[in-house]
Parts: structure tokens; sequence; C-alpha cells
């Protein structure tokens, strides 16, 4: 008799709940267009939010642009505007690899962004003969297996050819921003 009874309930709760369900009323064309609305302004409000700021300068309206600009000091316009343009020059496949460089540094917490910028200051601090090879040791560094990469660090011939001080910054260069 319990059993019986068990099923009764069980049916009868299934029952009410699916009435219920059928008992809403039926959404109408403008809700539902509304509804996708919203869901797309929620996906664009997402997307924003993982812009780097050059995509976001790049959705600004020409306007826009000139308002930001004439907020800033004119020495800081021109840098901007120059790298801009060094930007805009670039191949497509360039300006992409430095868009997923600079998500790949704004997903790294405060501290390490800190890290970077700095080894990024004494990046361009190294004498103008020794940034591209600096910068080509870095690139490839960062395309081999861990393994392989400390063995590279650890060689004679790299601790020769590299001064102690590039040495560190590869080193942490490498273990900031890893394999690609």
């Amino acid at each position: 008799m319990d059993m019986r009874r068990s099923v009764l309930i069980a049916g009868l709760c299934g029952f009410l709940a699916g009435g219920a369900v059928f008992a809403q009323r039926p959404e109408t064309a403008a809700e539902r267009a509304a509804a996708r609305a919203n869901r797309a302004a929620i996906a664009k409000e997402r997307a924003k939010a993982t812009d780097t700021p050059l995509e976001r300068w790049q959705r600004m309206t020409p306007e826009e642009r000139q308002r930001a600009l004439a907020k800033l000091p004119p020495e800081r316009r021109r840098e901007l505007q120059q790298k801009l343009q060094q930007f805009r020059n670039l191949p497509p496949e360039e300006r992409q690899q430095l868009r997923e460089r600079y998500r790949a540094f704004s997903q790294l917490p405060p501290e390490q962004q800190n890290h970077a910028r700095e080894l990024f200051r004494q990046f361009n601090s190294l004498p103008e003969d020794r940034r591209p090879m600096v910068k080509r040791e870095f690139e490839e560094l960062r395309s081999m297996p861990e393994a392989q990469r400390n063995a590279r660090m650890n060689s004679e011939a790299f601790r020769s050819r590299y001064t102690p001080g590039e040495q560190q910054m590869l080193h942490d260069l490498t273990r900031v921003f890893g394999s690609p």
C-alpha cells in the first residue's frame, strides 16, 4: 500500500509541475526579440571587458578619439599618436601577435604585471645593438619545452653570449611569459 501511495504522489507531483509549465502564457514575438537583444548586449559587454585598450580605441568614433587625445598632455598625445601609427603600419599577423601578448599580460596578477613592466624597462635600457639579439633569444627560448629551455640557459654558450644581467632578464622573461 505504501509503495502505491508513493508512486501516486510522485505521479501527481510530476503532473502538477508539468501543468504549471504549460499554464504559463506563451512569449510574444516582441518579448523573444527583447530577450535576444538583452543576451546580445550582455555578450557585447563581456567582449568589451576582455578587449585590449587598442581594440577599444578602434571601436571609438573619430570624435571620441579626438576628445580622448585632447585630454592628454601634448607630449603624451604625440607619443600615443606615434605608437598608434606604428601599430597601423605593422603586418596583420604582427598586430594579432601583439594583441595576444597584451591579453596574456593583462591576465597576469598585478604583482607579475609590475615585474613584467620592470623587465620591459630593463630590455628597453639595453644598448641598441644588444636588443635584437636578446629579443631573438627570448623568442627561441619561449618556443622550447621547459627542459630544453633550462638546458640551453645553463649551457656555456648561453653564459658566454649574454651578460649576467641579460641572462637574468631572459630567465625572468621566460618564467613570466613561458611558452606561447
